[in-house]
């Protein structure tokens, strides 16, 4: 590998800048990097002054094609769009500006990158939300419309009953009045929540550990469901009745999930599902920015969410389960934002979290969610 050349001291301005400067040599290596570069990256100066740029991700979308016009004609670039992945799963979408420069009597590549994930996640969450919205107007509707004929059906069934002498024909009309009362809570589910929460000043503990209880009833005999809870978390207002379904939800499809992946595979990892509480702070939802926020996180080991359907999967009717009917995750949303909270979810192959932020409200602020 070529020594690392001296940084110059015109290099030294670039220190002072508050986004992201790296300055590559046209076999990839580091040359430069500003103290805003190694926290971006989770590595040190040194460290990363002996590596090449590409070997810090697993995965990115850098566009090398550009590149290799800007070493040829000296050519800059700009891309807005640029996401690099990290081993540990972490992954960041970024703004590249790239520009040439004379290096040490080679042509060096300087590179100022700017974190714009906020941004993004904006603009994917109003669009989720969009899609949402209208995918449960077009559902009400389908559904009000089956509710109606469904009551003629089974009140039909059950006068048919009454005026019926044989007990086999009857077991007939029986048949329809259950499949009916069947059909008609289905529908009921699709419809979502039809109740307002009921608050109450609440320790968050109590509702996940009564989950906790529910859960290790009938668990996976192979999976291990652990809890890591902050103590000094307060309590805040909330129906716990729906929380704990919003996140019960959750915990069982995980469970599901972990048992589904771990039987198809040889692997001596034990599956694993935790259940984490954390305070956030500053946290936007629903077009509010909340200082104080409870964050629960149910993470797993398992093989994670495919690409293709991590960003509907909030959506009605969509779900990863052969034998799903896609109103869990739903109803989970429905409840979450009730609360006027927020659900996210993060997935790479080996670990995936889902995040549920609730606000932190005092007693005497309840009234005003």
């Amino acid at each position: 590998m070529t020594k690392t050349p001296q940084v110059s001291k015109s290099f030294q301005i670039l220190e002072q800048l508050s986004l992201a400067v790296i300055v590559i040599g046209q076999d990839g290596f580091i040359r430069f990097c500003n103290q805003q570069a190694s926290m971006m990256f989770g590595q040190s100066k040194k460290k990363l002054a002996t590596v090449k740029l590409w070997d810090l991700f697993i995965r990115h979308t850098f566009p090398e094609r550009l590149l290799d016009e800007l070493w040829e004609c000296n050519r800059s670039f700009f891309d807005n769009d640029v996401e690099f992945m990290f081993a540990d799963g972490r992954s960041i979408t970024t703004e590249v500006t790239a520009d040439s420069m004379h290096l040490d009597g080679e042509i060096g590549c300087l590179l100022q990158i700017r974190q714009n994930d906020n941004l993004r996640k904006i603009n994917q969450e109003n669009a989720q939300k969009h899609h949402i919205s209208a995918s449960r107007h077009l559902i009400r509707g389908l559904a009000h419309e089956i509710k109606n004929p469904l009551g003629g059906i089974r009140g039909a069934a059950q006068l048919l009953s009454r005026s019926l002498d044989s007990d086999e024909l009857k077991e007939y009309t029986q048949l329809i009045m259950e499949q009916s009362d069947r059909l008609r809570d289905l529908v009921d589910r699709l419809l979502g929540p039809n109740t307002l929460p009921k608050r109450s000043a609440t320790n968050i503990h109590v509702v996940l550990e009564r989950i906790f209880s529910l859960v290790m009833l009938d668990k996976p005999v192979n999976v291990s469901f652990q809890r890591d809870y902050d103590p000094s978390l307060p309590t805040t207002v909330l129906d716990p009745n729906q929380i704990e379904q919003a996140v019960l939800n959750i915990v069982r499809n995980g469970m599901q999930a972990l048992a589904e992946h771990f039987d198809k595979t040889s692997s001596d990892e034990t599956p694993k599902l935790i259940m984490q509480t954390r305070f956030a702070g500053n946290v936007v939802m629903q077009d509010k920015r909340f200082k104080q926020t409870i964050k629960i996180s149910i993470i797993d080991n398992g093989g994670g969410i495919s690409e293709k359907l991590i960003g509907t999967i909030f959506y009605p009717l969509v779900s990863t389960k052969s034998d799903g009917n896609g109103l869990g995750l739903s109803i989970t949303q429905t409840l979450i934002d009730q609360h006027r909270g927020k659900i996210e979810v993060e997935s790479v192959p080996g670990k995936t979290a889902f995040n549920i932020y609730l606000p932190i409200i005092q007693d005497n602020e309840g009234s005003d969610l």
